[in-house]
């Protein structure tokens, strides 16, 4: 066989592969996972049922698929991307944050919904006492907040006594719940000004002041009063 014979047969694999990710995907979002069957798949795209087994042995590798796609060509190499173009700690929380709504909310929040079915599916298949590989997943991506942090705290923007963890749930939380309350009501429209009214009480409780924080000022309070201002943006968001 030729090298081009080859490049020809392995493109023809690749893109039979992204065909089956690709309707799996769909109907994973809005049949369910147990209510989609590997011949639905094989059907909407256009190969076999034994096609698919032979690219993926089983409905959850199947969803792993679709997951490591998405974390792995999304929204890892973009999340790379502004790190190494912004430098400003703010700019980077505010473009870090818009790549994460916008990402998920594509296609009508399909990788959101896509996320969720997920988590269920992942707990009843493991068990919550076992390694999820969604975790590993997760653990790479959050990697370019943590840098942005750890970066932000060494230039002085961010104070020093943050915690990563509690960190890191409350920005992404405070974003994809804030996503599905705006989509519910607006869809997209509106969505950079929404977020820019989520992050700023987030950046307030974050940012360095020019007066020392006292040693009774802790983090766990100062995120208390960060949730607080965020509950009251989202809830003059939703009046509107």
């Amino acid at each position: 066989m030729t090298d081009n014979a080859r490049r020809r047969s392995r493109e023809r694999l690749e893109e039979r592969e992204r065909g089956i990710l690709d309707a799996a995907t769909k109907l994973f979002a809005t049949a369910g996972f147990h209510a989609t069957s590997t011949r639905k798949i094989a059907a909407a795209a256009g190969v076999s049922e034994g096609t698919v087994f032979h690219y993926f042995g089983s409905k959850n590798e199947l969803m792993l698929g679709i997951l490591d796609r998405f974390y792995n060509e999304v929204l890892n190499p973009r999340a790379a991307e502004i790190l190494d173009t912004i430098m400003d700690t703010r700019g980077r929380l505010r473009a870090l944050a818009m790549h994460h709504v916008s990402s998920l909310a594509a296609d009508n929040a399909l990788m959101m919904r896509l996320l969720q079915v997920y988590v269920g599916v992942d707990l009843e298949i493991l068990g919550q006492d076992k390694q999820s590989p969604l975790r590993d997943l997760n653990r790479s991506y959050v990697g370019h907040l943590d840098r942005a942090v750890r970066e932000g705290v060494e230039r002085g923007d961010l104070r020093n006594n943050l915690e990563t963890r509690p960190l890191r749930d409350l920005f992404f939380g405070t974003l994809e719940y804030g996503l599905r309350t705006h989509m519910y009501r607006h869809g997209t429209e509106g969505l950079d000004a929404y977020v820019d009214a989520l992050l700023q009480p987030l950046w307030e409780g974050l940012s360095n002041s020019d007066s020392p924080a006292t040693p009774t000022e802790l983090l766990t309070e100062r995120l208390e009063k960060a949730c607080e201002r965020l509950e009251r943006t989202s809830e003059r968001w939703e009046k509107s």
